[in-house]
């Protein structure tokens, strides 16, 4: 991670604006905070993309459908690596019928608050952004 973002451009598309080589040294610098020993370890791949947040940066993990055969996982707001493995937990136990340990969590089927629509979404983030001179990824 690092404070590198993608800009939010109008009808949901986005674009890096930043210096991608600048971006890629300051995830190598975190991960080297991290762990210090891999600085002798040549790193061969990163990567960096757009951050799909939920407007109360919550996530939800479950299953809906008719004939509830529909499961998933979204939501995970920036911590995607360690959400979608517990993800993957919830909805194995889930297809098994052995989900009654995940059923009071609150990211089990949560609904998600509304997303406001263009141009509203757009406008929105780019005053949130300007008043905290900030992404809301921060």
């Amino acid at each position: 991670g690092s404070n590198a973002s993608y800009a939010y451009l109008f009808n949901n598309k986005t674009a890096f604006r930043g210096d991608r080589s600048a971006a890629l040294n300051a995830m190598k610098e975190t991960l080297y905070g991290y762990l210090p020993g891999l600085r002798e370890i040549h790193v061969s791949h990163l990567w960096t993309g757009t951050l799909a947040i939920t407007i109360r940066r919550d996530c939800s993990i479950g299953v809906f459908g008719e004939h509830r055969n529909i499961y998933y996982g979204v939501g995970y707001s920036g911590h995607g690596v360690t959400l979608a493995n517990l993800a993957g937990e919830v909805i194995t136990d889930i297809y098994s019928g052995e989900d009654e340990k995940w059923r009071d969590q609150p990211f089990y089927n949560n609904e998600f608050a509304s997303v406001p629509l263009e141009p509203f979404r757009w406008i929105g983030y780019h005053m949130f952004t300007r008043l905290i001179g900030r992404s809301p990824r921060f």
